[in-house]
């Protein structure tokens, strides 16, 4: 993923890179924290509207990456924030989150996600993928239309396809 043209351990996105200078559309400037993740043993954080159950940025490996993101395109309820603000943030997001109550509800491993077997981290992961998934197409579609429409923001897709590729569909449960 690129950080600021700079190439971090992350793998890229379908487009082959994310520029965290770019905020997510129509989620600039939004309300949220700083939540985490662990997948294959490492340690990714993203921005969070718990007010609208949306993802507010990629997943981001950096916590100074991190920090610098939320600076740029998050806000708290006070208003904007510098980077050391956030930086405060982000390193909170390792010990506890808001979103589940016991760690191994965010930990995920690849071979476990191609399997369809999430364990206690399943809801979770159903919960991220629809607060980290856009809709492209007009209201009046067919279910069928809709569901070929959905897109994960950003580089979500490290998380989800070896979910919904390895389940063959049991994401949907």
């Amino acid at each position: 993923m690129a950080v600021d043209g700079a190439s971090t351990g992350t793998p890229a996105a379908r487009d082959g890179t994310v520029d965290l200078t770019v905020g997510l559309p129509g989620r600039i400037g939004a309300i949220g924290g700083i939540e985490s993740l662990v997948l294959d043993g490492r340690r990714l954080f993203f921005g969070f509207d718990f007010s609208s159950d949306q993802v507010l940025s990629p997943l981001i490996d950096d916590e100074e990456a991190m920090a610098r993101f939320a600076a740029r395109h998050v806000r708290q309820r006070t208003g904007a924030h510098d980077e050391l603000y956030w930086a405060q943030l982000v390193r909170s997001s390792v010990d506890g989150s808001d979103l589940v109550w016991r760690d191994e509800q965010r930990t995920f491993t690849t071979c476990a996600l191609e399997t369809g077997d999430a364990g206690a981290a399943h809801g979770h992961l159903l919960y991220l993928l629809s607060a980290a998934t856009v809709e492209t197409v007009a209201s009046g579609a067919t279910a069928h239309q809709a569901m070929s429409a959905l897109s994960t923001v950003a580089n979500w897709s490290l998380l989800f396809a070896p979910y919904i590729r390895g389940s063959h569909g049991s994401a949907s449960r």
